[in-house]
């Protein structure tokens, strides 16, 4: 089983792509901005964004409701971007949902539930930024 499992793991690190998504001046700290990455005919929305100077890479869409996290805002004070639709805070290295605003904490908790947000691997490689994708 062990051998199984490393067969896997081999084959799925191979069909791993880097995608050139920017140059590397194209991000300027404490901001983001989407590109639209192309793969497999379908369009994928990627957000790219600094954090005081520390570069990370997610999906667009808010797991909470899938509205465009281009549209929020970021928190440099503790790494994290904030969806404007119900200001959801994640946390852009582990994906995680690490606050949720004390006006919606009545709501049920079938409405409070969240996916963590899609988090890709970025490497910055020749002045150039590129994302692990898929």
């Amino acid at each position: 089983m062990k051998e199984f499992n490393k067969i896997n793991t081999i084959i799925s690190k191979v069909f791993v792509m880097l995608h050139k998504i920017c140059d590397i001046n194209t991000i300027k700290n404490n901001s983001m901005e989407v590109f639209h990455l192309k793969f497999n005919n379908k369009v994928f929305d990627i957000l790219i964004g600094k954090i005081n100077g520390k570069l990370f890479a997610c999906d667009n869409y808010c797991p909470h409701r899938g509205a465009s996290l281009s549209k929020g805002c970021i928190s440099n004070n503790n790494q994290r971007i904030i969806c404007y639709l119900h200001d959801f805070e994640y946390n852009i290295s582990t994906g995680k949902l690490e606050n949720i605003p004390s006006k919606w904490l009545n709501q049920s908790p079938e409405w409070k539930k969240s996916k963590d947000l899609v988090i890709y691997k970025i490497i910055e490689k020749e002045n150039n930024i590129f994302v692990e994708f898929p």
